[in-house]
């Protein structure tokens, strides 16, 4: 499976997810998050994929400069539609591309890396899967009414090494 059908994927699961949160649910913060709400662990993973979109435009993917934009953590509906705007736009993508990755370590100065859409693609997706686990954690824990795929947040390796 390549980068964009492996991310195709997880918005799919993503989307399944918020078609069954109700938006009380969705924006109730939750002990096991600390009191961060399911909406901030997606809009989190959205703003990723937004960023990597932005950055294409310009070569240059810097993922710290996410809006933060609360209206993709307060409402499910939202964050479906950015989401599934999101997978639109990756069916045109070329793998190929030359980026630069600007990173962000704390400190004043942002080293700047060489990368390609395809590695940046992989990470995205990586990151994802990582909030995915998490996102599963509180869904089990405070919503044991939400159906989640057995596989949600779960590594494809991880996946192979259990067979």
């Amino acid at each position: 499976m390549q980068a964009k059908a492996a991310l195709l994927h997880i918005i799919h699961q993503m989307n399944d997810l918020l078609d069954q949160l109700e938006p009380h649910e969705y924006r109730r913060p939750l002990q096991e998050y600390d009191g961060s709400t399911l909406g901030q662990h997606f809009r989190h993973i959205l703003e990723f994929f937004i960023c990597l979109e932005r950055g294409l435009k310009k070569d240059i993917v810097d993922y710290a400069s996410r809006e933060r934009n609360l209206l993709y953590e307060d409402s499910p509906g939202i964050a479906k539609a950015a989401l599934e705007a999101f997978a639109e736009s990756l069916e045109k993508l070329e793998s190929e591309q030359n980026l630069v990755f600007l990173a962000e370590f704390g400190h004043q100065e942002r080293p700047a890396y060489p990368s390609t859409l395809g590695r940046e693609l992989t990470f995205v997706y990586d990151h994802a899967l990582h909030h995915l686990a998490i996102i599963k954690i509180g869904l089990r824990c405070q919503f044991p009414h939400i159906h989640t795929d057995r596989h949600l947040g779960v590594s494809p390796s991880t996946i192979k090494a259990k067979r």
